[in-house]
């Protein structure tokens, strides 16, 4: 059975509407390296940015409020230069810290044939913003896939664009990679199929690499490694770049071996603590509320350990990489980290 640890909490701060926003697609984010934590609430999305240092206070620097209406169902908000950017039913726009929209990019709408939802993220040198829109149906109803769009930031007109292989999925965007314009994708089809990619933007041009596909999504990003979680909850493995391009895999688990022979899922994203540990939530059922979180050595994979945790936590966690990760209890949000 693994040994049992409890980590040294760094800060905790009251964030209202997190308890809403933590499981949203645009909920934790991911920009330039630094998590962001996105709450909406009817007429009001709030930006705050998890500070850089393990340290107190949680958050660096002041929040980003803007005023935004209409946002409809299963919006997807995002900071940008100056305002956010908001990836709609039906549209992608761009607003100002005053929630003026900049500009608007129409497209066919999610929900009026397809069900998913897009995404959308600036790059961080602020020229272009990529975005997940449907498709448009030909002429005889067809519906093509969904699209990866570059649009320029300054005016919102359409630069480049790539056909997904999915259909009406569900997406999140993150760069979770300091001073790298890399962007990781992931498009999910409920429990039945599931897409990832690595997203370059050169000379106003999009490249997409393919992490995954069938029943897997990428979860976490480090170095030249990734974490690729099984959406059903059966399996974990963190996965190495080589040269070629192809992805090693270096490591597995198997989420019932963790909690010794019960039946047990993997819950939420998995993620790198740092160079050499990798957080889990476990649970006894696909949709647990209730979890416990494992800690494994990457150098060593048969040392895992089991965080007990000094006050109540939510279902899953969410890894910096930079040695310290977050939970939630409804909106209060804790940072923790290894124990000394």
């Amino acid at each position: 059975m693994p040994e049992e640890m409890t980590p040294h909490l760094i800060g905790q701060e009251t964030v209202e509407g997190n308890a809403d926003a933590w499981g949203e697609f645009d909920g934790r984010q991911f920009r330039d390296g630094a998590l962001r934590l996105v709450t909406r609430s009817a007429d009001l999305a709030v930006v705050r940015t998890v500070g850089p240092s393990a340290e107190a206070p949680l958050f660096s620097g002041g929040s980003l409020s803007v005023p935004l209406a209409d946002l409809g169902e299963f919006p997807y908000v995002t900071p940008v230069r100056g305002g956010v950017a908001v990836a709609r039913h039906d549209s992608v726009s761009y607003h100002s810290r005053g929630g003026a929209a900049a500009w608007s990019f129409r497209h066919f709408p999610w929900g009026d044939g397809p069900l998913g939802s897009g995404a959308c993220a600036e790059t961080p040198d602020g020229r272009h913003l990529l975005a997940v829109v449907p498709g448009t149906p030909d002429a005889a109803g067809q519906y093509p896939g969904d699209r990866c769009v570059l649009l320029a930031s300054d005016t919102g007109e359409l630069l480049d664009e790539t056909l997904l292989p999915t259909f009406s999925a569900s997406y999140s965007l993150d760069a979770p990679l300091r001073g790298a314009p890399a962007f990781f994708l992931s498009g999910e089809q409920g429990q039945d199929g599931a897409y990832s990619w690595r997203v370059d933007v050169a000379d106003g041009r999009l490249h997409l690499m393919e992490l995954t596909s069938g029943t897997a999504r990428v979860t976490g990003a480090r170095h030249d490694s990734v974490v690729v979680q099984d959406v059903g909850g059966s399996w974990l493995r963190v996965r190495r770049a080589l040269p070629d391009g192809s992805l090693r895999t270096e490591c597995e688990v198997d989420p019932e071996r963790l909690r010794g022979a019960q039946e047990s899922y993997l819950m939420g994203d998995s993620g790198f603590v740092d160079d050499s540990h990798v957080i889990a939530a476990v649970g006894e059922e696909c949709w647990s509320e209730e979890t416990e979180h494992f800690l494994f050595d990457l150098t060593d994979p048969t040392v895992r350990r089991r965080v007990r945790y000094p006050v109540p936590v939510g279902m899953d966690a969410k890894a910096l990489g930079d040695g310290t990760w977050l939970t939630s209890d409804g909106d209060d949000v804790h940072r923790w980290r290894l124990a000394p």
